[in-house]
């Protein structure tokens, strides 16, 4: 009962919070700024959709599911990524991430599910798998400070926001990054992947080991290298996780 009373609570706070931050905060489209949507239907029509390509060798993979011949025991098993990391998308998710607006991340994660829903044929192997009973959400970790200097990890923002849409619990915070390392925006493939290597750690929240969670979809905003989300995988599955699939709103092209 505790439970579902919580529940009740956090629905109910949830909609006062977004009725407050509509009446002081008018939504508005972030490219041109019309009201009602951050991507009103009019500048929707110029967000390019981003090609599926296997997470291993970053190669065009029609599914988004790793090749045969990419696939290794800590790697993702797949990758789906709705746009490119341009123009009005771009400029939504960094309205997220750096000014702390999680009520457009409800908005873009919506219109992703709408996207994949729409083209389902091309989605199919990830819907498949993030549908399927004993599949769980978890999220890319932020520094500790640095979520409290934000005052949100926006990869935990979509995937909670994804987790609602589809009726699953919220996503698991299986992960936690100890120390603070260098930005990866300025690195350099190489860089990034050395920048990155042990900078995770599973947190044992949820069980024991990973394997109170064998099939993951790890949610995080945009895939730039892959080196975060490949490093996190590899925690994960060293931690007793079996099948983790990545999922991000974007990916750079």
């Amino acid at each position: 009962m505790i439970g579902v009373a919580e529940k009740l609570r956090s629905g109910v706070l949830e909609r006062v919070k977004s009725g407050v931050l509509d009446v002081l905060f008018p939504v508005s489209c972030v490219w041109c700024r019309k009201e009602g949507r951050y991507i009103c239907e009019r500048c929707e029509l110029f967000v390019s959709e981003a090609a599926f390509i296997c997470p291993m060798c970053q190669k065009t993979s029609f599914s988004g599911e790793a090749h045969d011949w990419c696939q290794s025991r800590y790697g993702l098993d797949g990758l789906a990524s709705v746009w490119e990391y341009e123009g009005v998308v771009k400029r939504l998710l960094n309205m997220v991430k750096y000014q702390g607006i999680t009520h457009a991340a409800a908005d873009a994660a919506e219109k992703a599910f709408h996207v994949m829903t729409r083209d389902q044929e091309r989605f199919a192997s990830f819907l498949e798998f993030l549908l399927s009973p004993g599949v769980s959400l978890a999220f890319v970790p932020m520094e500790l400070r640095q979520e409290k200097r934000r005052g949100q990890n926006h990869a935990q923002e979509f995937a909670k926001r994804i987790s609602r849409i589809i009726g699953k619990e919220d996503p698991v915070p299986l992960l936690e990054k100890p120390k603070k390392i260098a930005s990866q925006a300025e690195l350099s493939k190489e860089e990034r992947l050395r920048n990155v290597k042990n900078a995770f750690a599973f947190t044992k929240k949820g069980g024991s080991t990973g394997k109170a969670f064998p099939r993951l979809v790890l949610v995080d905003d945009v895939w730039t290298t892959g080196a975060t989300m490949r490093e996190c995988c590899r925690v994960l599955k060293k931690a007793g996780a079996r099948e983790v699939w990545g999922f991000t709103i974007a990916r750079t092209s």
